[in-house]
């Protein structure tokens, strides 16, 4: 009696081929392609030396465990997009309104600059404000000293190391403090706006506040009419 002398292995290759060229832009097995080898594994085998049962029953629960994790993972998919409609529609609340949020950026606009807000835990000896233009560049310094625990309001003067007005834009302020050992000081720096508009990112959802400026939904503290 003759056996059939094509290589196992050769018919796998073969039949992944086939099922390749019938997808170009497949670039991973899925079910079918899965099922597709496991029936060319069956027809191909060595008649005098077939598959073991445990292996069959092993390669059974791969393809149980492929199912489950596919349709987990388009599961999540959906549940995804759910929540991205939903955070976008949330978002749409805020529009027209005026919000507090964590963040450290002002704008200026002739003789207008917004407030930068400061919260302190603990007194400060000194807190130092570096103001930042949006090239990275510092523009100028402000030094408060002799603070007590508590909330504090911060408006820039839009004024540079010269003297000189300030271009209208947006600035960024790194705040920093120490106590009277020279310890830091933990600083927390919040800033508000009038909502004109969201963009949905990688990251959440960015309110668009009406001077430019734009902080994360995320981020909000406190939001009024």
């Amino acid at each position: 009696m003759s056996v059939e002398t094509t290589s196992y292995y050769d018919a796998l290759l073969a039949s992944s081929s086939e099922s390749t060229s019938t997808s170009s832009s497949s670039t991973s097995l899925d079910s079918t392609d899965f099922l597709t080898l496991l029936i060319t594994q069956l027809q191909y085998q060595d008649p005098t030396d077939p598959v073991d049962n445990s292996e069959m029953i092993s390669q059974m629960a791969q393809f149980s465990q492929l199912e489950q994790l596919t349709s987990i993972n388009d599961k999540l998919d959906g549940l995804a997009d759910n929540l991205s409609a939903s955070a976008v529609t949330s978002g749409l609340s805020y529009l027209g309104r005026e919000v507090e949020a964590s963040g450290y950026t002002v704008s200026k606009s002739g003789d207008n600059v917004s407030s930068l807000y400061l919260a302190l835990d603990d007194a400060a000896e000194t807190l130092t404000i570096n103001i930042y233009n949006s090239s990275g560049t510092i523009v100028g310094t402000e030094t408060l000293g002799s603070l007590d625990s508590g909330n504090y309001s911060f408006v820039w003067d839009g004024l540079d190391y010269d003297g000189t007005e300030a271009a209208d834009g947006i600035y960024y302020m790194v705040v920093s403090a120490e106590d009277a050992n020279g310890a830091s000081v933990d600083v927390r720096t919040s800033t508000t706006g009038t909502v004109a508009g969201l963009s949905s990112t990688d990251d959440g959802i960015v309110l668009i506040l009406d001077d430019g400026r734009t902080v994360f939904m995320a981020d909000v503290t406190l939001v009024t009419t």
